[in-house]
């Protein structure tokens, strides 16, 4: 037998500027009122009951192997058989 799907309950989402670098989002009125103690001075820059907005990855270049010659010097094998033959 098939179920009721639950309506899913928005929480809210504060987005809060501790000092001038630190900016955190908390989602609850009770977390927000702890980070007030530690952070008198803080301001909420943004409240909203939706999930945030997902930011699109920018596409990663891969960097290129390097590129190695399948040759080996002539030098090298040259004075090996040189000393083979001597």
């Amino acid at each position: 037998m098939a179920r009721k799907k639950r309506a899913k309950e928005l929480q809210p989402n504060i987005k809060v500027r501790l000092d001038r670098r630190t900016i955190i989002t908390v989602r609850d009125r009770s977390k927000l009122d702890f980070w007030r103690e530690k952070y008198p001075a803080l301001e909420i820059l943004e409240e909203s009951y939706d999930r945030p907005a997902v930011e699109e990855k920018k596409p990663v270049v891969a960097k290129k192997p390097a590129v190695k010659s399948a040759k080996k010097p002539a030098v090298k094998s040259a004075k090996k058989s040189a000393k083979k033959s001597g």
